[in-house]
Formats: C-alpha cells, structure tokens, sequence
C-alpha cells in the first residue's frame, strides 16, 4: 500500500529502511501538496526543545476521527512506515465517514537522540547508539506518573479536540514477536491479527512480560485495565509502590475513553525470534525464575557500580542519558524482586506458566541489563579520559551481554515494510470492525 513516490515510502519499502523524521515531515507537506481539497499538515505544539509536533489529516468534515500516534518511545522506529502505509491508503481509499489524523512523532527530542539506531541491522550497531528516555521523560506515559510535558498536553489537547472513536498508538521492540493491548475487549481482532502475523511472517509473543497481568482475549491480544498496569509497572522501573499520580488510568491511552473512543497498541520486532510463543505448560519455574532473578542483580550491581564510580567525572550530572539510564537500572532490582520466589516470585509459582512465559522473563533478564549498559556507555563517553576505565568496562559488558543476547533468542531481521504493513493492516481490521463499511 505504501506510495514510493515519497521520500518516507521509499525509505521503507524499497531501501528497507526506516523514514527519517525529515523524510516523514516532507512525506506529509507533499501529500498535503497534492490534495489541499484532502490533505493538511498542522504543528498542534512544540517538543522541551522546541521541535514542532507536527499532525498529517487525511480527510475533511467527516463524522468520526481516527487519530494514530507514531514515535510515542525514541527507540521504536516501525511506526514512522506504517503512518506513511496508511496515510497512503486513507487517500486512496477514501471514506468520507472517516478522518484520519497522524501525529508523526509524539517525541522527537528523544527521536533526535536515538537516530544513530534508525539504520542499524544488527543489535550490537542497534545498542551502539541506543536511547529511550526515563520513565517521566516518555510523553505517553508521563502524566501517569505525574510529571507535566508539553508533548503530553497537546497530545491530551488533541484526543479532546478531536474526540477520536479510536486512538492507535504503535510500538515496537528490538527482538520479540508481535502482540497487540487494547482498552475494550479485542477479542474481535484476535484473528485478522493473527492472519495478518502469519501473512507477514511474523511470530506472535505470548509470553512478553509486559502483558502478565492482562486479560489474554486471544493469543497475544490483551485487555488494558488501569489497575493491572499499575501492578505491572512497580516491577518495571516505570511506576514507584503507593504513586499516588493516577497511574495507569492517567496515561494517554485511556484519554480517548472521556469521549467513548478507545485505544489499541500494536507491537511490531525489529527482529523477529522464534522461542516466545510456545503455549505448552512450562516445567522447572522455580529454578529459571531464581536464574532470571540472579542475572539481574549481578548486572544491576555491576552497573550501579560503574555509575558510582563515573559520577565524580561528569560535568553534568542530570543529562537525558543519565537519567534514562536510571530507568532500566531501577526495573533490574526491582524486576528480581518480583521474579524471586524467595521474594515476591511466589506468585509465579503458583499460577499457570508456559514456556512462552519463561522464555520472556529470560528475554527481559537479556534486554533490560543490555538496555541499561548500552546507556551508561554513552552518558560516560562525554568525560573522556578521566572516566576512560568505566567506559572500557561498559563497552566490554555491552558485548558480552549483546552477544549472550544474540545466542539466546536468534534474531533475524524483520525488513521494515513487513513490520509496517501488519500494523497497519492490524490498524486497518479495528477500524473496519469498528466502523463497517455502510
């Protein structure tokens, strides 16, 4: 569906690679050049650092608005292609029922810091320039834990200007499957989004930690309740016990619910592995959830260790990258924690697990040290030779834990227009059951 006429349509689907933001803004602008009667490109605010939010609309004087969010998390570039495969399609098959309303990128002060991984295909290059911001520093999920963005506004503004029947918020990962969440039942969806998986070959995650405590509608198609969030996120570095911010229910996906819309998340790999669908009952829990636990304190100690010891040399102590590093290195302890069974783990223990399950606990136990080395390394690079012995350490972890990585989940590749076109067809499925055609 993607028009490669355009500078983002090109990147995606025929040099397999990521739009730039530049190319997705002059993507929009050309669109909106060609079909004024159509098309409109508006800057709804500006980003911390003044960068423009910038919103493509596709259609005019329709009943029902339908509004995608793309760039929501810095390091998760897949949704950039699929806004460029679906503003193609809401042109060329028009409905004049329905709006459809792109916010490009919710936040591109992060965006412009994690650039340097838009075009890797390995993840030791992906890691190399890795960036996703602190918990409070993540416009869609900031206001659940109280913190006051301005892309956070205008995207709360937007849902209450354009009171949208469905928000789409679109996510990806580095290694994994695909999995959706939604705010109402997404049963319906379950199988035009396993169809489409198939169709793209793209495997479906059922074990991703990150939906544990979600109603399971389907295979990989969860239900979002706000108090099942908060509970999720105490173990994730996102939420601290006892915030008392509003949590879950504060975040930008519930928003469109004040005007009876919802919201559904579709989450796409970059690369793509084959160990975490396995629905069959898992044995040995008890030992593979105390391994996890370990892995995660050792390497949490390890860091926190490094940081202390680089702190001393840093002419800014509170930069982006500090702080985002402080995310993941919060999840490490507290994640071990939960996964203990001489801890919180008990609980684990005593509710059904599959191999899925235990596969993504062990991916987490992977990618969160990773995630968290990756980031320390580029805090301590701008001190130079005074925090030389931290970073050669961390450039070591880096790829020793990369290369375990690797080994244990063999990721492959998932070329960009395959992860763009089964968001978008997914996309594509909720709004037809949604809005049937008339």
């Amino acid at each position: 569906m993607t028009d490669t006429t355009t500078p983002a349509g090109r990147a995606a689907r025929l040099h397999d690679h990521y739009p730039s933001l530049d190319e997705l803004t002059a993507t929009a602008h050309r669109l909106a050049a060609q079909r004024p009667d159509l098309c409109r490109v508006r800057t709804i605010g500006t980003s911390r650092a003044g960068r423009p939010l910038t919103l493509l609309t596709v259609g005019r004087d329709a009943p029902h608005n339908l509004l995608v969010v793309a760039g929501a998390h810095a390091d998760e570039f897949a949704s950039r292609a699929t806004v460029t495969d679906l503003a193609h399609h809401a042109l060329t098959t028009r409905r004049p029922d329905l709006a459809w309303h792109f916010l490009l990128c919710l936040d591109p002060d992060g965006a412009h810091l994690a650039d340097g991984s838009r075009t890797a295909r390995t993840l030791p290059a992906y890691f190399a320039h890795y960036y996703r911001p602190a918990a409070e520093d993540q416009p869609e999920w900031a206001p659940a834990i109280g913190a006051d963005l301005p892309e956070s506004r205008a995207l709360l503004d937007l849902v209450d200007e354009l009171r949208p029947t469905l928000q789409f918020s679109l996510h990806s990962t580095d290694v994994g499957g695909t999995f959706l969440q939604a705010t109402i039942d997404p049963a319906p969806l379950a199988h035009p989004f396993a169809r489409s998986a198939a169709h793209h070959g793209i495997p479906v995650e059922t074990g991703n930690f990150d939906t544990f405590h979600l109603h399971e509608s389907g295979p990989g198609v969860y239900l979002m309740a706000p108090h099942h969030i908060d509970h999720q996120e105490t173990a994730t570095g996102m939420l601290t016990p006892h915030q008392d911010t509003g949590g879950g229910q504060a975040a930008t996906w519930f928003a469109p619910q004040r005007h009876g819309g919802q919201t559904v998340l579709v989450e796409v790999p970059a690369f793509t592995s084959a160990h975490l669908g396995d629905t069959r009952r898992a044995d040995a829990t008890r030992p593979h959830l105390r391994t996890s636990a370990d892995r995660l304190r050792h390497r949490g100690t390890l860091l926190t260790a490094l940081l202390d010891a680089a702190t001393p040399h840093l002419r800014h102590p509170d930069t982006p990258l500090l702080r985002a590093a402080r995310t993941p290195l919060t999840a490490l302890h507290q994640l071990a924690d939960r996964w203990d069974p001489d801890v919180h783990g008990h609980d684990l223990l005593h509710t059904p697990t599959t191999r899925a399950r235990l596969a993504g606990i062990d991916l987490w136990a992977h990618r969160v040290p990773v995630r968290a080395a990756a980031l320390l390394r580029r805090a301590v690079r701008p001190a130079g030779a005074p925090a030389a012995r931290e970073a050669a350490r961390l450039d070591h972890l880096l790829r020793d834990w990369c290369a375990q990585y690797q080994q244990r989940f063999q990721p492959v590749w998932l070329p960009v227009a395959r992860q763009a076109a089964h968001q978008a067809d997914t996309v594509r499925a909720a709004v037809a059951l949604r809005h049937p055609e008339y």
